[in-house]
């Protein structure tokens, strides 16, 4: 694990510090956001379609559902190949 050092005015610190911001976890988490997953970012319209056409494919019965166990098990299976591949 690295350390980040940053310098900020002690007048922001401050504000940042009082008004409860836990600052090493926000700082984390933006720099967690810059790491790209691999997927193109969508917007809220282009994410309301998709749910709103996965909506209706599954209420015409054409999507292929798994019950929560199974999923389980295939979250599993390839956590486990994942971890298999790192050693």
């Amino acid at each position: 694990m690295q350390t980040i050092k940053i310098e900020i005015e002690d007048d922001i610190f401050e504000d940042l510090k009082d008004s409860g911001i836990n600052i090493q976890k926000k700082v984390k988490e933006f720099l967690y956001s810059l790491n790209d997953d691999g997927y193109p970012s969508i917007g809220t319209k282009e994410a309301k379609r998709r749910v709103k056409e996965a909506v209706e494919r599954y209420r015409r019965g054409e999507l292929d559902t798994v019950s929560n166990e199974e999923m389980w098990n295939i979250i599993d299976n390839e956590c486990e190949k994942k971890l298999q591949n790192r050693v």
